[in-house]
């Protein structure tokens, strides 16, 4: 029975000697991109050898060398198809290492909180380009369809075949490296694994990709050497899946219609999903077409892109809720700019056009020009989020002509911690709103950075940020945090966010140092810890006293001792701790958790080492508190 794969899909593994030839010319077609493939493999090791750092140079090195692969690779290809002089492609390989160069030095160096995802994502963004580039630019100009396709399709036979053998030989070095630490107890590291990943990944298959691509290509595609495999995986598996997909869709635009219920935005990454998939099942079957039995895949072919039309107005229903209520991100740039392209590309083949060059070229280019400018997925997106957390912060008194009213003042102590000058939550906004204004920042933080928010704060937030982050001992703060903060508001994490508050807010502190008491004026001490579990603390030695938290407020420490009882208001003392510190965990001086009491016959000092505070319907509770107690009896007069 013949195999579901061609011998093209899958064909035998070549002989030593057809390995060297075609490894030879590989080397000398392709030099730049075999030595990338070699750096990128070797870095890599290196990377998962040593110890993670907050120096992102060598990992900034490592994607620059990965891109470098496709980057060479596609100028040694247009060098050959438009016959370039050694001068030409020479200055074509300066070209590419200026372009590398940039793209290096546009990476963050530190790891610090100044980072933003944006350059990582242009990194993304030219690399699926260059990769596009890799499709068409040797054949731009050229109206030869089927020579364009024919070398596609000898590029994609032969990814899919190197990601096959290299698999196999990962898997197989990987098992044989598993047998020999199990039956002689080799004790194999664990980094050697990934390891042998890189090696095999970024030098076997960069190698066995570059051998395998023809010098010239055939001009016309006959069915005889059409791939019978690749028919068959696209006829009755990728377009049965597609028509399952559309159906569903279909399914749920009408009972969008029929219920009124807006589109949910997970919609447009399906359509879009679906979408992609139908272009590519179309571009697998383009030369079938063409000949007497792919009738049917002509009509389907231009069917196809009529009923998505429908999909992609839903797409962008769908987007343009989400943008209206939340405001333009960089994600929500990049579905509506895949909208447009989708639409571009339904309407352009639902008119009958054929060239399928006008995919990967439209693709790139439109990819290319959103990544820079004021046009750009960056730029607008970062204006429209400031634009509306300034609306926000406007129309609530909190920003007037561009400052912050009642900022919190911040003092920056020896351990690192920032402590407020005053009361820590001077402005209020309704829930929602404040909902707004925390994810605003906090995508600003992940996206654009604080830079343009820091002229509204008369203090330099920035620099103190730094020092902040500089002390090691200190607690992790974000800058969305600290601006918040600053802000005079409530900050809300993520979680809070996505689970409307199902979280609640907690406060926990702990002293930084070894406790000294002088205990020469007291006649009792006593170690303390109580919590949920252990709401009463008794003497181990004697029942003369016991502590207890007040059950019903959870703000009342009740101390007996005999037969009286001594109350301990903390309902000021834990919002004074709450003010100060906010919903964190932080290592305070010890005077700060000291709490005393005088009753009539009694002098109470309590040395808190640990405490733990959460907010509740709006007050604070005492959940658990470990520390020492000291008890002075007074003589009565």
């Amino acid at each position: 029975m013949k195999s579901f794969f061609t011998k093209e899909i899958l064909m035998k593994f070549p002989s030593i000697a057809q390995l060297k030839e075609e490894g030879s010319t590989a080397a000398l077609r392709f030099p730049v991109s075999l030595i990338f493939g070699f750096l990128a493999a070797g870095l890599g090791c290196y990377l998962i050898e040593i110890e993670p750092a907050d120096d992102l140079s060598l990992l900034n090195l490592l994607l620059t060398f990965a891109l470098g692969i496709p980057l060479y690779f596609c100028i040694d290809v247009l060098a050959e198809r438009k016959k370039f002089t050694a001068f030409q492609r020479q200055m074509a390989w300066l070209i590419g290492l200026l372009f590398l160069g940039l793209i290096y030095f546009s990476f963050p160096s530190q790891n610090t909180f100044t980072n933003t995802r944006v350059p990582y994502i242009r990194y993304a963004i030219y690399n699926l380009a260059i990769h596009l580039m890799v499709a068409f630019l040797p054949y731009f100009g050229s109206d030869n369809q089927e020579e364009f396709w024919n070398y596609n399709k000898n590029l994609f036979i032969r990814f899919v075949q190197g990601l096959c053998y290299s698999l196999v030989i990962f898997i197989g070095i990987s098992l044989a490296l598993l047998a020999i630490d199990a039956l002689f107890d080799a004790k194999i590291q664990g980094e050697t694994y990934p390891q042998i990943f890189a090696l095999t990944f970024g030098i076997f298959n960069t190698w066995f990709f570059l051998a395998g691509i023809p010098k010239s290509f055939e001009s016309k595609v006959s069915l005889v050497q059409y791939p019978k495999g690749l028919k068959i995986f696209t006829q009755f598996i990728l377009i049965p899946l597609l028509l399952i997909y559309l159906c569903i869709l279909y399914f749920y635009g009408a009972k969008i219609i029929i219920t009124g219920d807006w589109p949910k935005g997970i919609v447009s990454y399906m359509i879009i999903a679906i979408a992609v998939l139908g272009i590519f099942t179309n571009l697998l079957l383009y030369p079938y077409q063409y000949w007497k039995e792919g009738n049917w895949i002509k009509r389907f072919h231009r069917a196809y892109y009529i009923f998505l039309i429908p999909l992609i107005i839903l797409l962008f229903l769908a987007i343009g809720i989400r943008i209206q209520d939340y405001g333009l991100t960089v994600n929500r740039y990049i579905i509506t700019l895949m909208g447009i392209w989708l639409a571009f590309i339904a309407i352009y083949y639902s008119l009958g056009k054929q060239n399928i060059k006008v995919i990967p070229i439209s693709l790139s280019l439109f990819m290319i020009l959103s990544s820079f400018g004021p046009w750009g997925m960056f730029s607008l997106s970062e204006l429209m989020q400031r634009n509306r957390l300034i609306k926000i912060l406007t129309e609530h008194n909190i920003l007037v002509d561009d400052k912050i009213q009642n900022e919190v003042m911040w003092e920056i102590t020896n351990t690192g911690k920032h402590k407020p000058i005053g009361d820590l939550q001077l402005n209020s906004l309704p829930t929602p709103e404040l909902n707004e204004v925390n994810s605003i920042l906090q995508y600003l933080e992940d996206y654009h950075g604080m830079t343009n928010l820091y002229p509204w704060f008369e203090q330099d937030l920035e620099s103190m940020m730094k020092q902040v982050t500089s002390k090691r001992s200190a607690p992790i703060t974000l800058p969305s945090e600290f601006l918040v903060e600053s802000m005079g508001l409530t900050y809300k994490n993520r979680y809070q966010l996505l689970t409307h508050d199902a979280l609640p807010q907690n406060l926990t502190l702990e002293v930084n140092q070894n406790i000294q008491l002088d205990i020469t004026a007291y006649d009792y001490l006593s170690s303390v810890d109580l919590g949920e579990w252990t709401i009463s603390n008794q003497s181990p030695k004697e029942e003369k006293y016991a502590l207890e938290i007040d059950p019903k407020s959870q703000e009342i420490l009740i101390l007996t001792w005999e037969n009286s009882q001594i109350q301990i208001p903390l309902s000021d003392y834990l919002q004074n701790l709450v003010n100060q510190y906010g919903y964190d965990f932080h290592r305070v001086d010890n005077d700060e958790l000291l709490i005393t009491s005088t009753g009539e016959n009694l002098h109470v000092l309590l040395q808190v080492q640990t405490l733990h505070i959460e907010q509740s319907e709006k007050a604070n509770k005492l959940i658990s508190l470990r520390g020492i107690l000291l008890i002075k009896e007074i003589e009565q007069e």
